[in-house]
């Protein structure tokens, strides 16, 4: 802060010092336009067949919490972070969370499903469709492998920002998605 000094009438006038980089801090606003769209593709991706699973809690309900933590923490962000990162990163905690609560639920009603799923086979159609399978195959990989696939292939993300999303070396995000892709190879040679 600059002070001029005093007025006429005793106040002190204060200006603050604006530097180039802080007036070129984006807007919370800016931001939510700029990757809102892309965002809620990854959750969409993320969740993958569990989002179906609950109807009360749907794709949209995540992506207002991703922006909703992203607004309450956006005072303590560094003007020179990579703001994306940050809110992909928010948004795999929220889409984990989802997940974790998901299966809590499941865990808690699977004698149900288990009897309903006994009594109505016809529930299960035949995956036909080649994305259906891959859709099927990438919800059975672990947590952290189906993120770094769907962060890299889906989202386009680099293995730097992938790193700084989960809290991981880019190398250990490399060899993820190596591991996962590994997988879908043999799951697929195994479907044939």
């Amino acid at each position: 802060m600059i002070a001029l000094g005093v007025s006429q009438i005793g106040v002190r006038v204060v200006i603050p010092f604006v530097t180039k980089a802080s007036s070129m801090a984006p807007r919370f606003e800016d931001l939510i336009e700029q990757h809102h769209d892309e965002i809620f593709s990854y959750l969409w991706r993320f969740l993958g067949k569990q989002r179906w699973l609950d109807a009360g809690t749907g794709i949209e309900d995540v992506a207002q919490e991703v922006f909703l933590r992203a607004y309450r923490a956006f005072p303590a962000l560094r003007q020179d972070s990579n703001h994306r990162a940050w809110l992909y990163k928010i948004a795999t905690n929220c889409a984990l969370t989802q997940l974790r609560r998901l299966k809590r639920r499941q865990n808690e009603s699977r004698s149900l499903r288990e009897h309903a799923r006994c009594s109505n086979s016809s529930d299960h159609p035949i995956l036909a469709d080649k994305a259906s399978l891959l859709s099927s195959l990438l919800g059975e990989l672990p947590m952290k492998q189906r993120t770094c696939v769907t962060l890299r292939y889906f989202q386009d993300l680099d293995y730097a920002e992938i790193g700084a999303i989960l809290h991981c070396t880019e190398a250990s995000a490399r060899a993820n998605v190596y591991q996962a892709i590994r997988r879908l190879r043999g799951a697929l040679e195994g479907k044939r």
